[in-house]
C-alpha cells in the first residue's frame, strides 16, 4: 500500500521541523572590563567559556546536566568550585554574576565560546568573571580529585529524539 500525499507531507513537516534551528534572542549583558578569569583553585582548573542553551528550546536540558545549581547575591568562583566539590561534581559552572551550576558532565548543548563572551563579573568579587547572559565560566575537576575521568558525555537534543519518534510512529501507520 503506497502512502497517500497527506501523510507524506505530514512526515515531511515533521522532519523539517525537527531539523529546523530554534532561534533565541540574544541578550547583551553589561560588561566588566576589569573582571578576569579565575584559573581554578586546587579541586578545578578553567575550561572555558561555553554557551547555555535557552532551556525553553531544549525541553528544560542545561549545558550542565544533570545537576544542581546555586544562587547566591556573594557568589564568587571560590564559593562555587567549593560548592560543587563539596557534593563531588567534575564540573562547575559561573553564569549570570550569581548562578552556580555543577553537574557530572558537560552536555553536546554547550557551543564552546571565546573567552570574552563570559563577560560578566561575580557578585561577590567584581574582580572575577562570573558567565554571562546564557554564559557559563566552566571549570572541571583536575586529575586526582574525586570525580576525576569523568568525560563531557554528548547528548542528542530531545527535539531530535522526539522528531524521530513521531516520525517512525507516522511510518508506522503507514504500513
Amino acid at each position: 500500500m503506497a502512502p497517500s500525499r497527506l501523510a507524506l507531507l505530514l512526515l515531511s513537516l515533521v522532519l523539517s521541523f525537527a531539523a529546523a534551528q530554534v532561534a533565541s534572542e540574544t541578550v547583551t549583558p553589561a560588561t566588566s572590563v576589569n573582571a578576569t578569569i579565575s584559573a581554578g583553585d586546587k579541586h578545578y582548573t578553567y575550561y572555558g567559556c561555553y554557551a547555555e542553551p535557552d532551556a525553553n528550546s531544549t525541553n528544560g536540558l542545561r549545558a550542565l546536566n544533570p545537576g544542581k545549581m546555586e544562587s547566591r547575591d556573594d557568589m564568587t568562583v571560590a564559593t562555587c568550585l567549593s560548592y560543587c566539590a563539596d557534593g563531588g561534581w567534575a564540573f562547575a559552572g559561573l553564569e549570570y554574576t550569581k548562578e552556580c551550576w555543577c553537574a557530572p558532565l558537560v552536555t553536546s548543548l554547550a557551543t564552546k565560546l571565546d573567552d570574552s563572551a563570559c563577560d560578566l563579573a561575580c557578585q561577590g568579587n567584581t574582580s572575577e568573571r562570573c558567565g554571562g547572559s546564557l554564559r557559563l565560566s566552566v571549570y572541571g575537576q583536575k586529575s586526582g580529585s574525586q570525580g576525576s575521568g569523568v568525560k563531557a558525555v554528548h547528548q542528542a537534543p530531545v527535539g531530535s529524539i522526539l522528531a524521530l519518534g513521531v516520525a517512525m510512529g507516522v511510518l508506522l501507520c503507514l504500513a
